[in-house]
């Protein structure tokens, strides 16, 4: 499978928090790079790590999905770049929002993720509530 089908389907499985689809597209020593509330970066180890952080945001509750604003792109050597747009929705709060996602991928596992938030303060705000 090609990085940008394994990003497509870790983009679906992320939307319907499908917790062993993601857990089986995410490499055992996942490092991951996520836009903080400041703008800065959190850096996460592991794959476990990471979707304990994805676990936390109880997406069904939030009416959580995440789609691509166009095809991802292959960037070579493994790289992906996805461009998504970001919904959730919490009683009257909403999210919209927009991320960069470049994936590194071996052997058929996300190894590396930078994610770039468009509106990060306004995420967080919105996930810590």
């Amino acid at each position: 499978m090609d990085a940008a089908e394994v990003t497509r389907r870790f983009l679906a499985a992320f939307s319907a928090a499908d917790f062993d689809a993601m857990r089986a597209l995410l490499a055992p020593d996942l490092k991951a790079f996520v836009t903080n509330a400041e703008g800065g970066v959190d850096v996460v180890e592991g794959r476990d790590a990471y979707l304990g952080r994805i676990e936390a945001m109880d997406l069904p509750a939030a009416r959580f999905r995440v789609e691509l604003t166009q095809p991802p792109v292959e960037a070579g050597d493994g790289q992906v770049l996805a461009m998504v747009a970001v919904h959730a929705e919490r009683g009257d709060r909403t999210l919209e929002n927009y991320a960069a996602h470049l994936l590194r991928v071996e052997d058929g596992a996300i190894a590396e993720w930078r994610m770039a938030d468009a509106k990060p303060a306004e995420s967080d705000a919105f996930w810590a509530a």
